[in-house]
C-alpha cells in the first residue's frame, strides 16, 4: 500500500513538473468559474430574469387630452385622473354596476347607530413600497380631504365626519347627524400616511404601481402588463396619433368621432352605459318664459328621446325616464312626457301663449328661448335636435356653443344660461339633495328650483336608515321632481372605446364606470410592432 501511494505520488510531481502552465490556468479558470457562481452569478441573475420578463412584458399606450399630474383620489378634477387613480389606489369599498356596496380594502363594516360606522381592515394588503396598510392610512386620508388649505375635490363627502382609529385595523366614523347614503363615502382612494404630500410620490395598493411620469405620459406597470398614458393637447391630435399608429386606444370619444374612427379601419370599437352619468336638458327658472311649469312641460312633450338618440349616429344609448341611475334600486320610472304634440299645446296655453301663423306668441312677442351647451359633438347632435323639435312647433330656439371653461368660470357661476344641456354625474345612492334642495342653488342646484315638497323628502330621506322606507320617500321625490320639470333627463350615454385591432382579449363584462376598460387586462394579447 505504501508503494502504492509513493508510486502516485511520483507520478503527480512529474505531470507537474511537465505541465506547469496548463495546471496553473486551470486553477486560475476554476477560481474564477467559483467565485461567478458563488458570488456574482446570485447577483446578475436576477437583473438578467428581471430584464428578460420585462422584454417580454406586453406595453398598451393610451392617448388621451390634458397635462399629466401625479394620481392623488383626494385631488382629481378630471375623469381622466380619476381613472388613472382608481388603478393605483383602492377604497374601503366600490360600487357594483347595481349601484350596491362591494367591498374592498375593508373586510367589513357595521352600522352601529344613525351617526357610527365601524369599518374592518383587511390585515394582509401592503403598499406598492412593502408598507403594510393600515387604519391609520385611512384617517388621515379623512383628515387630509377635510384640510380646507388643500380643496379636496371631496371635502363635502366628509363633511361634519370624525375618523378615529380603534386599533391597527378598525375605524370608526362619527357623524354630525344620521346620513344613510354616508357608506357611499367609502369609495374614495385611500392614500398612504408614510408619503409626505410635500414631496408626494403617488404609491398605492391597486392593481398597478406608477412607474413614471414626466411631461407627456404617465407609466404604470404590474408583472403582466405596461400600462401607459400618452397626453395630448387636442382630442384631434389624439385621434390622429391612434390612426398613425402611435396608441393602441383612445377612450370616451363621442359617438360620432367612434363612428369616424371606425371607419377609417384597424380599430375596434367597444362601447357600454354609462349607468351614472345622463345627458340632460336644464332650463332657468329664473328665466321669465321658463319660470312656467306648464312651459317646460310643454316642451318636454315636444321631444322624442328614441328618435333622439336615432339622430346621434344611431347611439345605443339608454333613453332616460328620471333623474336615478340606469339600475337603481328605487325601481323603474315610466316616462311622464312622452313626444305628445296635442298636450304639448295644452300645456302652452296654459302657460299663457298663444299660437299665432304657426308661432308661440305671449305679450310681449314671439317666444325665444336659447339653447347653451359645450362644444362637444355628442352635445352638439342634441342641441340641433332640441332645435328642430321646438323650431317645427313654432317655439324659435337659438344655440349658443361655448368652451368648457366658459361654462365652468362664466355662466354656471352666474346662471347665465336659459336652457343649458350638459352631462351630469348622478350619485350611485338616490340622494340628489345637493341638485335639487332649495338651499343649493348657489351650488350644484343650477335651475334654481326651489319646492318646499321636494326639500321635506330630501332632508327626510337622507336621515332615514329602513331602506324600504327611503325607496317609499325617492318614489314620491321622483315623481313630484318630474311634474316641475325644472329639466328633462334625456339618456344615460355610452362610453366609446376605439381600440387597435392588434390587441385582442378585451372585455368589458365587469363594467361600472369608465376605469373598468381596463379590468380584462390580464387576458389581453397585445400584437407588437417588430416581433
Amino acid at each position: 500500500m505504501l508503494k502504492l501511494v509513493r508510486f502516485y505520488s511520483s507520478l503527480a510531481k512529474v505531470f507537474l513538473s511537465r505541465n506547469k502552465k496548463w495546471v496553473s490556468y486551470s486553477l486560475v479558470v476554476l477560481l474564477i468559474g467559483t467565485f461567478l457562481v458563488r458570488i456574482i452569478l446570485p447577483t446578475i441573475f436576477p437583473k438578467l430574469v428581471s430584464i428578460a420578463s420585462e422584454f417580454q412584458k406586453p406595453t398598451f399606450i393610451e392617448g388621451v387630452v390634458g397635462t399629466p399630474v401625479y394620481p392623488n383620489p383626494i385631488f382629481d378634477t378630471t375623469q381622466t385622473q380619476r381613472d388613472i387613480s382608481g388603478l393605483v389606489y383602492r377604497g374601503l369599498a366600490k360600487i357594483k354596476t347595481s349601484g350596491e356596496l362591494e367591498l374592498d380594502l375593508a373586510e367589513r363594516f357595521e352600522k352601529r347607530t344613525d351617526k357610527e360606522y365601524v369599518f374592518y381592515l383587511k390585515k394582509d394588503v401592503f403598499w406598492h413600497d412593502g408598507t403594510q396598510f393600515t387604519a391609520d392610512d385611512v384617517v388621515y386620508t379623512v383628515v387630509t380631504a377635510q384640510d380646507p388649505q388643500f380643496k379636496s375635490s371631496i371635502s363635502s363627502n366628509f363633511k361634519g365626519v370624525v375618523a378615529e382609529k380603534i386599533d391597527a385595523y378598525t375605524v370608526k366614523f362619527s357623524l354630525e347627524e344620521p346620513f344613510s347614503p354616508f357608506p357611499q363615502a367609502a369609495t374614495i382612494g385611500i392614500i398612504p400616511k408614510h408619503v409626505s404630500l410635500k414631496n408626494f410620490k403617488p404609491v398605492g395598493t391597486g392593481l398597478f404601481k406608477v412607474k413614471k411620469i414626466d411631461s407627456t405620459k404617465i407609466i404604470l406597470a404590474n408583472e403582466k402588463l405596461n400600462l401607459v398614458f400618452k397626453f395630448y393637447s387636442s382630442i384631434q391630435d389624439a385621434k390622429n396619433a391612434l390612426r398613425l399608429g402611435e396608441i393602441h386606444a383612445l377612450g370616451g370619444v363621442s359617438p360620432q368621432e367612434a363612428q369616424e374612427l371606425e371607419r377609417f379601419g384597424g380599430k375596434h370599437i367597444y362601447s357600454k352605459p354609462l349607468s351614472f352619468r345622463q345627458v340632460v336638458v336644464f332650463f332657468n327658472l329664473n328665466n321669465e318664459n321658463l319660470k312656467s311649469k306648464d312651459f317646460r312641460q310643454g316642451l318636454a312633450y315636444l321631444i322624442d328621446k328614441k328618435e333622439l338618440l336615432e339622430t346621434i349616429d344611431g347611439s345605443s344609448a339608454e333613453v332616460s325616464t328620471s333623474q336615478l341611475p340606469l339600475f337603481s334600486w328605487v325601481g323603474k320610472q315610466t316616462e311622464m312626457f312622452p313626444r305628445d304634440l296635442k298636450k304639448a299645446k295644452d300645456n302652452l296655453q296654459k302657460a299663457g301663449l298663444k299660437l299665432n301663423n304657426n308661432v308661440w306668441m305671449n305679450d310681449r312677442g314671439q317666444v325665444t328661448i336659447s339653447v347653451t351647451s359645450v362644444d362637444d359633438p355628442e352635445l352638439n347632435s342634441v342641441v340641433n335636435f332640441l332645435q328642430n323639435s321646438w323650431n317645427q312647433y313654432g317655439v324659435k330656439t337659438s344655440s349658443n356653443i361655448i368652451s368648457p371653461e366658459t361654462l365652468r368660470n362664466d355662466i354656471l357661476p352666474s346662471r347665465n344660461f336659459e336652457v343649458l344641456v350638459d352631462f351630469q354625474k348622478i350619485s350611485p345612492d338616490p340622494d340628489q339633495y345637493v341638485l335639487w334642495h332649495s338651499t343649493q342653488t348657489n351650488n350644484a342646484n343650477i335651475t334654481g328650483v326651489k319646492s318646499a315638497k321636494l326639500d321635506k323628502i330630501l332632508e327626510d330621506a337622507r336621515v332615514i336608515s329602513n331602506e324600504e322606507k327611503r325607496k317609499e320617500k325617492y318614489k314620491l321625490f321622483t315623481q313630484l321632481l318630474l311634474d316641475e320639470a325644472p329639466a328633462i333627463f334625456l339618456y344615460y350615454p355610452q362610453y366609446y372605446w376605439a381600440v387597435s385591432q392588434k390587441v385582442a382579449g378585451i372585455d368589458l363584462l365587469d363594467f361600472t364606470n369608465s376605469g373598468d376598460r381596463f379590468n380584462s387586462y390580464s387576458n389581453w394579447k397585445i400584437r407588437r410592432k417588430f416581433f
